[in-house]
């Protein structure tokens, strides 16, 4: 009788994050849905919600489409999908139910969103380098890209025809400042999370790649 290979049970804590992650993507997708066929509800004016919305549901497929292509590997990176999830989340909540439209709450929005975003890009990434600094240089970079990728997006949007964005130049500027700013707390906290590995520098004699 041929051996069957049997499939691998989760563990409490890949449960765990399996629910907050389906939990967080299942409120994405509502508040897309309410996005889309309430585009022109005076709550929604002047933020292109259609084009918002499709970009909110592709968002939530780029983890799922790239673990695939990499052949499933085990186990499903359920932080790493929540991380992608949780900033539009954020933006899809604020922009539903009009938290944008109070005093410099779009601010402190993009400032929690950047420390947010590069303090668990690191956590996820720190195991896997051989210096705190690496680890924080590279979660404030991604996050410094992702939201220049996001402000792309937006002046494509009103570049396709959607309508009262009113997108600024100032704006923009401020949007990536604050974004920046927050992502170089989220690098700081990286670096903090383990202080014995503040005196490795990457290059420097004892590297274990230049001892080789």
């Amino acid at each position: 009788m041929t051996a069957t290979a049997v499939a691998r049970l989760p563990t409490p804590s890949e449960v765990a994050w399996s629910a907050v992650s389906t939990a967080a993507k299942s409120a994405v997708v509502a508040l897309a849905a309410d996005a889309f066929f309430n585009s022109k509800k005076p709550r929604f004016r002047g933020k292109a919600m259609r084009v918002r919305a499709i970009g909110y549901t592709v968002v939530l497929f780029i983890v799922p489409v790239v673990w695939r292509l990499r052949g499933r590997p085990e186990p499903y990176p359920h932080e790493v999908d929540l991380l992608a999830t949780l900033p539009v989340l954020v933006d899809a909540a604020g922009n539903a139910t009009g938290l944008y439209q109070g005093a410099h709450v779009d601010d402190a929005v993009h400032f929690g969103n950047g420390a947010l975003i590069s303090g668990v890009i690191g956590s996820l990434i720190q195991p896997r380098t051989r210096t705190a600094w690496e680890a924080a240089t590279f979660a404030t970079s991604m996050t410094m890209a992702a939201e220049a990728a996001w402000e792309i997006f937006e002046w494509t949007a009103m570049k396709l025809g959607s309508k009262r964005m009113d997108l600024t130049y100032d704006d923009t500027i401020e949007d990536l400042i604050e974004t920046s700013a927050g992502a170089l707390l989220g690098g700081i906290v990286t670096l903090l999370r383990h202080p014995a590995q503040l005196r490795r520098f990457p290059g420097r004699a004892g590297d274990p790649i230049l001892d080789r």
